[in-house]
């Protein structure tokens, strides 16, 4: 599993509702997703992140994906240069483990071994 995190800053004058007019997608990438998440920063409304689980077993998966979706993708970042300043993070991170902090019960059944 990989995650897709990106975090990027409007541009001044430009609202949240600008942004997902330009990032949502015309078409599906076509793979097993969770997300994408988007979020506002609580201390900064002008910082958007955007967070998003691809279920694909292994990195030539991802990489056949990413080539895949290039074009797509190029054309959807155009649409989102009208409205950010800046990314400050554009990456994908390969999912290593997933904890579950809601309860006791589940901090003790997802702990680590130690």
């Amino acid at each position: 599993m990989f995650a897709a995190i990106l975090i990027r800053r409007l541009k001044p004058g430009k609202t949240y509702e600008d942004f997902i007019d330009a990032w949502y997608p015309d078409k599906g990438f076509g793979v097993p997703t969770h997300g994408p998440d988007v979020a506002i920063n609580i201390d900064d409304e002008q910082e958007i992140a955007a967070i998003a689980y691809m279920d694909l077993p292994d990195r030539p998966s991802l990489e056949t994906v990413l080539q895949r979706v290039a074009v797509q993708e190029a054309e959807r970042h155009a649409r989102i240069a009208e409205v950010i300043a800046s990314t400050t993070v554009q990456a994908i991170y390969e999912v290593k483990a997933r904890y579950d902090f809601s309860s006791d019960e589940t901090v003790a059944g997802t702990a680590p071994d130690r």
